[in-house]
């Protein structure tokens, strides 16, 4: 057998979308699945233009501390409607299960990957909350998931779930109320085709209001803590409000417009406040992305200058206010406002924002969890200059720099070295699509994809985390698993150190011209925080 040494060491070289959810598309391919049933192969992408900002952390349970404030809805209102029914064919409405917070989500029994994983996620998530949860699993494929097939298919999944089913027509009002989109997706197989749909799960708390939503890859350790979260800080019951109309897309509480954009919102003084960022981190000030929103109307002005402030714990002021940047990424309808915020140590605190919108002020609030960095490199502060390897390191050969099995060479084509030389802001990947020893391994190397074209003045740089040989074309990881190996670029930028240890993954550092870090992300990531970094950098800021 041949060996290739991959991702080897290079010495001597140093130097200086708009949207709330990702879509579950229906690749072909059989597998097999419940009953032996033939079904499309699932796979993860971003729809185009739209990709939701996930929170962190990712790794499995217990891994990592979780960052409970980053699902939580600032918009808390009563849960849409459930009015379908059950696997035992009685009806179900979701007042049935108050007083116990309760998980949504909407699949479908033949879905053979990303569903199965969610409901496992979500079965974890109910075991290690500590208190009583429920879960609801919502079809959005009636015709093939009847009263009685949705009986046998919860026989195969954990304890505490209840399947819904309904009309087509039910299953449509219902899934446009939460904002949830789904389609049909054929293949050439009668009967087996597959469906391409929003994977969100969301939480409804004992009262019945919609807490918090969690994009796919979501761990079972953040979705306990959030549980915790909700339980230990109850809010009183909202007062329904009016539907959101369908054909907005918009989830309840995830920040987009429910009508249209340009009917401004009437005079309030409360203001709805929205934590994109999906990773805010302790230490010198760091961005933290914001949406606001009033009379559920999401705010676009990019002349209004909101002032946000820290709070501790006992709700006293942290530091002085700082002013938040407005950014709106070419392309993108919507604003959203950057604060860089010295946060003095990880753990919980809340922000403040106020802001004039009508010839009124308006403030509101939302909580936040500032992560450790550990020895990751500081925002703010010089990025390391340990040189990434390219394809002309070695020789052109892709393999031995990533295990993509179709990989995307623009992102191996530069160093972060180079790109420091020339004065060139770029986003540094760090993530496996073979190796995943998280669910959110391969996605951010999906993301960098679908944003170099938008960024082509910046240089998106694929690096492969572990070290691994190449065996017969394969590539073989060196070490396990539960214990990998980092290379030493990896190493470099300070992964694999304490909180977050090696099996931490996908990083993504945003560097400007001046070779600062400006942004970092760890597990699960979206487009819209990369995306508004990167126009804030553009822009000057």
């Amino acid at each position: 057998m041949a060996r290739v040494p991959a991702n080897p060491p290079v010495e001597g070289r140093v130097a200086a979308l708009d949207g709330g959810f990702w879509l579950v598309a229906a690749m072909a391919g059989v597998c097999a699945l419940l009953l032996g049933l033939s079904l499309l192969r699932v796979v993860l992408a971003p729809a185009a233009g739209v990709a939701a900002p996930s929170p962190s952390p990712s790794s499995s349970a217990g891994d990592l501390p979780s960052t409970p404030s980053s699902f939580l809805l600032a918009d808390i209102r009563p849960a849409p409607a459930l009015a379908l029914t059950d696997q035992d064919a009685a009806p179900f409405v979701l007042d049935d299960l108050r007083g116990t917070p309760t998980f949504v989500f909407f699949g479908y029994t033949h879905c053979p990957d990303v569903c199965p994983a969610t409901v496992a996620t979500i079965g974890d998530a109910m075991t290690a909350a500590g208190v009583p949860t429920r879960a609801i699993f919502v079809t959005i494929d009636p015709a093939r998931d009847t009263v009685a097939w949705l009986k046998e298919y919860l026989r195969y999944v954990p304890a505490g779930f209840i399947g819904l089913t309904g009309s087509d027509a039910a299953i449509a009002t219902t899934a446009a109320a939460w904002g949830v989109r789904y389609a049909r997706e054929e293949t050439d197989l009668p009967d087996r085709y597959g469906m391409s749909h929003t994977a969100d799960v969301f939480l409804v708390d004992a009262a019945g209001q919609l807490r918090a939503r969690f994009p796919f890859g979501t761990s079972a350790a953040a979705m306990a803590a959030t549980v915790t979260a909700v339980v230990v800080n109850p809010v009183a019951a909202a007062s329904p409000t009016p539907a959101t109309p369908a054909a907005s897309g918009s989830a309840p509480g995830s920040g987009s417009a429910p009508g249209s954009a340009s009917a401004g919102p009437s005079p309030t003084t409360s203001l709805g406040v929205t934590v994109v960022s999906s990773s805010v981190w302790s230490g010198p000030a760091g961005p933290v992305i914001l949406t606001l929103s009033a009379a559920g109307v999401r705010l676009d002005s990019l002349t209004m200058h909101p002032m946000v402030q820290l709070l501790g714990p006992d709700g006293g002021a942290v530091g002085s206010p700082v002013a938040a940047t407005a950014v709106q990424p070419p392309g993108v309808a919507h604003t959203s406002w950057v604060a860089q915020l010295p946060i003095p140590s990880a753990g919980s605190w809340r922000i403040a924002v106020t802001a004039a919108i009508g010839g009124r002020d308006a403030a509101g609030d939302a909580p936040i969890n500032a992560l450790d960095p550990g020895t990751t490199p500081a925002i703010g502060r010089p990025a390391p200059t340990v040189h990434t390897p390219t394809l002309d390191d070695v020789g052109g050969v892709a393999r031995a720099i990533t295990t993509d099995p179709a990989p995307d060479l623009r992102l191996s084509q530069h160093s972060t070295t180079d790109a420091l030389a020339a004065h060139q802001p770029f986003v540094l990947v760090i993530d496996s699509t073979r190796f995943r020893v998280s669910p959110a391994c391969g996605r951010a190397i999906v993301l960098a994809r679908y944003l170099l074209d938008r960024w082509p003045a910046v240089d998106f740089i694929h690096l492969e985390p572990y070290r691994y040989d190449v065996i017969t074309d394969t590539a073989v990881l060196q070490g396990t698993l539960d214990a990998p190996t980092l290379t030493d670029p990896t190493a470099g930028w300070g992964i694999g150190g304490a909180p977050w240890g090696a099996r931490s993954m996908p990083w993504i550092f945003v560097v400007d011209g001046a070779g600062i870090v400006r942004a970092k992300y760890e597990g699960v990531i979206g487009s819209d925080d990369v995306d508004v970094i990167v126009s804030l950098i553009e822009q000057g800021g």
